[in-house]
């Protein structure tokens, strides 16, 4: 996975991949992990959207079966694959793919996990499809996303520009498009789409609000026969 022709690392890059591997080493990767009470043993896990891959690296402990993560970023797939080999994780795969068109045949996993990929995708229900195809009967999804108390938290910062996210998800809401994908859920919505799909909602959890709304959302649910 590594290639020396790609660009240096953006300022955004650099401090998202900072980040997702602080929560790792502090335990907070690993805490998201248990509170969804998420078993990979023996399992056969899909991470999509998986970043720099500290989720990978936190799920490897449980030693799954198999262990995919998938993302359109080069830079966060070297970055991962460089991470997890220093690690000596086993059993992993990384591809190059969109969480909209998975390149996995129907019904391969038994765990599926996408956190906080929704707010920029084309279209939350295609998504949600796609995931529940690759998924085994009686296997778990686990989501995260963006509510709509999330860009509140930046008032507190003296900074408006997310505050953006409420028109761009009004726009999706009106047009049914995502003219900038950056919007926002309403994980109600959410898990009702998902009951809709033949998925019973096992846990939610909403760990932190402003001014009263959800800021952000983590679901977890079980794929019907």
């Amino acid at each position: 996975m590594e290639n020396n022709n790609l660009p240096a690392l953006t300022k955004w890059q650099a401090a998202y991949i900072e980040n997702a591997y602080r929560e790792l080493e502090t335990g907070i990767t690993r805490k998201r992990i248990e509170e969804l009470g998420l078993d990979a043993r023996g399992k056969a896990v899909l991470d999509v959207g998986c970043g720099p891959g500290n989720f990978l690296v936190a799920v490897s402990e449980d030693k799954p079966k198999l262990l995919v993560g998938v993302d359109l970023d080069d830079q966060f797939l070297t970055v991962a694959q460089a991470e997890l080999s220093r690690r000596s994780v086993k059993n992993l795969m990384l591809v190059k793919a969109s969480g909209i068109h998975l390149p996995f045949p129907d019904g391969f996993f038994d765990i599926v996990t996408c956190f906080l990929v929704l707010p920029h995708v084309p279209d939350d229900r295609t998504a949600l499809a796609e995931l529940g195809r690759v998924l085994k009967a009686n296997g778990v999804l686990a989501i995260s996303g963006h509510d709509k108390g999330f860009p509140l938290r930046y008032l507190k910062r003296l900074k408006f520009k997310p505050l953006l996210m409420y028109l761009w998800s009004l726009l999706y809401a009106v047009t049914g498009k995502k003219w900038i994908r950056n919007t926002l859920q309403d994980y109600r919505k959410i898990c009702a789409c998902l009951v809709e799909m033949g998925f019973i909602v096992d846990q939610i959890a909403l760990p932190r609000k402003s001014f009263g709304l959800v800021e952000t959302y983590r679901i977890k649910a079980i794929k019907a026969k």
